[in-house]
């Protein structure tokens, strides 16, 4: 692969979004501190929960976009090599030895 990840705007905005939800994720964390209420627990969860479902969704999105390319590009590859050559057979039992190609069946 010519393009690395580090040259890719998906990248940087996933890793925008991953340390914007960890430094929330350690704000809440750092301004409780020990006496954490219901509701900044579940603020926290919820925060968790997001950051989880983002990180599964970037990964899965790459794996197909890698597959899709993989496939279009094995399509492509395979788009430029010539067709093969057809290689006519000659009738052994024909005195005039015509391509079994050209008959078509008729009397």
């Amino acid at each position: 692969m010519s393009n690395s990840s580090l040259k890719s705007k998906k990248f940087f905005a996933y890793l925008i979004s991953e340390i914007g939800w960890k430094i929330l994720i350690f704000y809440v964390v750092w301004e409780y501190g020990k006496q954490i209420d219901h509701y900044a627990f579940m603020v926290l969860i919820t925060m968790i929960v997001t950051s989880g479902f983002i990180q599964i969704g970037y990964i899965i999105g790459q794996a197909a976009l890698d597959k899709y390319t993989h496939i279009a590009t094995t399509a492509l590859t395979k788009d430029d090599t010539p067709p093969p050559k057809k290689v006519s057979k000659k009738r052994e039992d024909s005195p005039l030895g015509s391509d079994i190609d050209d008959f078509d069946g008729s009397l």
